[in-house]
């Protein structure tokens, strides 16, 4: 039989079978592509179902908040009611808790004299005008008179001590601005004029030359031409940001998907809600108590261990935190503990949150008092299990305010209390 013939006849059963298999892997790939398309059809209608969705989510999770009137009461309030409420009514709008700010890792936080305080990653000096760019603002300018100080390095990155000289330099009249350097581990300020900025360097005057200095190695810029508002502050609201920015000015304007206010700094400015946080009213009419210096201070633990109060942090030097939320701005005290404060009638209304920080877990149980010359005006026991609570007490006529906590039970096993957002009203 002919070689070729023989070959081709013997090799016609792996033909078919070669044939058969390619049928099937064939209609496995066909089977595949199906899946794949099916696959992907699943994802594109869940895909636009969500985005459809999304201007629901955010309406009622972003969109959410809570009023608190002049008169005390609090309501929720959608988004629709936002445009009839009246200004001049308003307290406080909280839609979010912001972080705090002085706790921010990127980018750069622009400090202002009208009481702003800016997180921004765009930083440009052209001509006599600073360029930023906020999530609350967008890209805006303002003028470099408007600035006090420009933090180039997050605050862990900085000392306590040299955080307060910065804000205590950046409250006095200089004559010339002060940059603060890092140069061999340790935090130098130099005094000159600033030349020019940009989000990588920095250039300036110092004893008569111009130093080009990376912003890598520049802590913080106190401006000399910083001028204050000219809008009295009793009138200047706050706004809080997401991202933890304040800026401050008159409302204007309350729709449902913004607020509009004239600020000194900025001049006009809009704010998206999305990125809001809170609008405070009583920010220009308040006075923190963390900043005022107490007449008296009484200290004393269960056996006579003294724990001594804080300003801004709980009494254990960590942030003020009540079940989760963190405040920048109160008291960190352990039972017993009495402050008391001259108020000279200056004010007429307190207001802040009580409880038992979170460092303690749910440890503990104090009284809160709140004293008026000698007579009681507020009471309140909190324990660490228990939700914070509102404090809110007229204190109009009062010269001499007194804060105590108390033992309740338990001895002062984790009485860490704090007296958080806590400011008096003028």
């Amino acid at each position: 039989m002919n070689a070729c013939v023989l070959g081709s006849v013997c090799m016609e059963p792996n033909t078919d079978a070669q044939r058969r298999a390619g049928e099937v892997a064939e209609r496995a790939s066909v089977q595949q592509r199906v899946r794949t398309l099916a696959r992907s059809a699943t994802w594109l209608t869940l895909r636009t179902a969500f985005l459809f969705a999304l201007p629901l989510i955010l309406a009622t999770s972003i969109h959410a908040a809570s009023i608190r009137l002049r008169d005390g009461s609090e309501r929720a309030v959608e988004p629709a009611a936002f445009a009839s409420l009246a200004i001049a009514s308003i307290e406080e709008l909280r839609l979010a808790d912001p972080p705090p700010p002085n706790r921010w890792r990127l980018g750069f936080l622009l400090q202002t004299a009208a009481g702003d305080s800016l997180r921004t990653e765009r930083l440009r000096l052209r001509d006599d005008r600073l360029l930023v760019e906020t999530p609350l603002t967008g890209l805006t300018e303002l003028p470099l008179s408007a600035a006090s100080v420009l933090w180039f390095s997050p605050p862990g990155t900085i000392s306590e001590t040299t955080r307060r000289e910065i804000q205590q330099i950046a409250a006095s009249h200089l004559r010339q601005d002060a940059l603060f350097v890092r140069k061999a581990g340790e935090w130098v300020r130099l005094d000159g004029v600033l030349q020019s900025l940009d989000e990588k360097r920095i250039v300036f005057r110092w004893q008569e030359n111009e130093r080009e200095v990376p912003l890598a190695l520049a802590g913080a810029l106190v401006l000399a031409a910083s001028q204050p508002p000219a809008t009295p502050r009793e009138r200047l609201a706050a706004v809080w940001g997401r991202d933890g920015s304040r800026l401050v000015g008159e409302v204007c304007t309350l729709t449902t998907d913004s607020v509009t206010l004239a600020t000194p700094s900025l001049g006009s400015a809009t704010v998206p809600l999305d990125s809001l946080a809170v609008v405070d009213a009583l920010w220009g009419r308040s006075v923190f108590v963390s900043e005022l210096e107490p007449a008296a201070v009484t200290e004393a633990g269960w056996f006579g261990t003294r724990f001594p109060w804080r300003r801004d942090a709980s009494v254990s030097g960590q942030p003020l935190t009540l079940r989760g939320r963190t405040f920048e701005r109160g008291l960190g005290v352990h039972s017993r503990s009495l402050l008391a404060y001259q108020l000279s009638k200056n004010f007429s209304l307190l207001t802040g949150v009580i409880g038992l920080d979170d460092v303690g877990g749910k440890l503990g149980r104090v009284q809160f008092v709140v004293r008026g010359d000698g007579r009681e005006l507020f009471r309140a026991t909190a324990g660490g299990a228990d939700e914070p609570k509102p404090l809110r007490v007229a204190v109009a006529g009062v010269e001499r305010l007194e804060l105590l906590v108390d033992f309740a039970r338990d001895e002062d096993t984790g009485d860490r209390a704090d007296w958080a957002d806590l400011r008096l009203v003028r």
